[in-house]
């Protein structure tokens, strides 16, 4: 008996060591450890990521981390079939079909593609199948927030839970492009059934997707943009977004999750960028980091430690333990 519980212990410390991903600002400086044999596995991947402006701050860092280590290297092209290497982290940024399109490759991913309506979600789904169908299934793939859950009008009345009005782009919703808020019962503030759950709810259904159809890829989740609305209302509700995300992998041992916003929000040497709120201290893009935002919104320091986490994440994926 003692045994079989020590088994059972032991298998559920197995899953959340090493089926929990988390790349936040605590592994930017972890690249360097990544072993060789975990660096050649990264380099049989194929990662897409689907964005707008934002996105560029992924494939660019990844060019950054070439630049900086050549064992790091990888090829950018149009779009995900280009053929298959070993020899380097091959990365793309288009997307097959999207909300508008049934087919063709679409470079322009908004959040109407992703998670604010039925047919994205339909559609996306597709675009992971053919993918997979035509030889070049993608090992990683997500969604980079532009400025989404912060733009817009805000709400008409303040969330008695958070005091905040709620703010964010919905293009696809069924009730049009609205602010939104974090969960279902916000819909009473808004007037919109899409909400931060909308989003978690179609990134985990893509990942059940990919597993109940043998399609070997791993979607991650993401956080956004805090490159913007510093001090402001707008900001701190888009924090609170992210703050429910969080909580949401936190809770589900195999998520994985790309800590985009906390990775801008520390500087190298360890030292946090915060604004203040309403009284509400909260993290916020470091000095550094942001430089002269003249790059995916953002400085190329930044987008530097987001392709040293983004290989970070990879070798996890591909079966590093980080140790």
């Amino acid at each position: 008996m003692r045994r079989t519980i020590l088994l059972l212990i032991l298998s559920q410390i197995s899953l959340v060591h090493f089926g929990q991903i988390i790349a936040d600002h605590t592994v930017v400086d972890k690249f360097d450890d990544i072993p060789a044999e975990y660096i050649a596995k990264v380099k049989k991947m194929l990662f897409v990521i689907a964005g707008e402006s934002h996105a560029g701050a992924y494939t660019g860092g990844l060019e950054l981390m070439e630049a900086l280590d050549p064992k790091f290297n990888m090829n950018r092209s149009s779009y995900p079939d280009a053929p298959y290497s070993d020899q380097y982290l091959r990365v793309a940024s288009t997307m097959w079909g999207d909300y508008e399109h049934s087919t063709g490759w679409i470079g322009h991913y908004g959040e109407e593609d992703w998670f604010t309506n039925a047919t994205a979600i339909s559609r996306t789904k597709a675009g992971l199948a053919y993918c997979n169908s035509h030889g070049y299934p993608m090992s990683v793939f997500g969604f980079a927030w532009c400025y989404d859950a912060e733009a817009g009008l805000n709400s008409t009345g303040i969330d008695p839970v958070y005091g905040v009005h709620w703010y964010g782009n919905s293009i696809g919703s069924p009730e049009g492009d609205i602010e939104w808020g974090i969960d279902a019962g916000d819909y009473a503030l808004t007037g919109n059934s899409v909400s931060m759950d909308s989003y978690i709810s179609a990134t985990q259904a893509y990942n059940d997707y990919c597993a109940a159809n043998n399609i070997p890829t791993k979607v991650f989740f993401a956080t956004g943009p805090v490159d913007s609305y510093a001090g402001q209302e707008i900001s701190y509700q888009a924090y609170l977004k992210w703050e429910h995300l969080r909580d949401y992998v936190a809770a589900h041992p195999t998520a994985i999750l790309f800590d985009y916003a906390d990775i801008l929000c520390y500087d190298n040497n360890g030292t946090p960028g915060t604004t203040t709120w309403n009284g509400h201290t909260y993290p916020h893009i470091t000095a550094t980091n942001y430089g002269t935002g003249s790059e995916a919104h953002i400085g190329e320091p930044g987008i530097l430690r987001i392709g040293k986490a983004l290989w970070w994440m990879f070798a996890r994926i591909a079966g590093w333990d980080g140790n």
